[in-house]
């Protein structure tokens, strides 16, 4: 069972509705209840946005998966996700660091989703949200 990395700490996954592929959503233009879609790809074609921007109003949950631990363009579908209007659930999951936590939180996450062993190597000490946090600024040449 996945673990959930949040600003209170780690707590069991609690979505047991599955998720649906981006391209199947186009097939289910009358989901009922919970639904969730899974993005395993954080760059979208034209069409697989305009696909999921469709579908936004009846998305509960939207999973990104972060493909390594510099994986910007995730970030950068979080951002355009959140600009779109989207205010449910947005989880990251695949290559997280603890150390990045506070970029994933910036970028629109609202939880990180960990399997058991990338909890147990990154307890919950380590997971800390700073919203206070600045970029240093560069140093100027001379």
């Amino acid at each position: 069972m996945a673990v959930l990395v949040t600003d209170s700490g780690f707590r069991p996954d609690d979505w047991r509705h599955g998720y649906v592929p981006l391209a199947a959503l186009s097939a289910l233009p009358d989901l009922t209840g919970p639904a969730a879609v899974d993005l395993s790809a954080p760059v979208l074609s034209r069409d697989d946005w305009a696909r999921l921007c469709v579908a936004l109003p009846r998305l509960s949950l939207i999973r990104v998966r972060l493909r390594h631990f510099g994986d910007m363009q995730a970030l950068d579908l979080a951002r355009a996700i959140r600009a779109h209007g989207y205010a449910r659930r947005l989880r990251a999951h695949g290559a997280v660091l603890a150390q990045a936590y506070t970029l994933v939180r910036r970028a629109g996450f609202d939880e990180v989703e960990l399997d058991r062993d990338q909890a147990r190597r990154q307890p919950p000490e380590h997971w800390h949200n700073n919203p206070a946090w600045q970029p240093r600024s560069r140093l100027t040449a001379r």
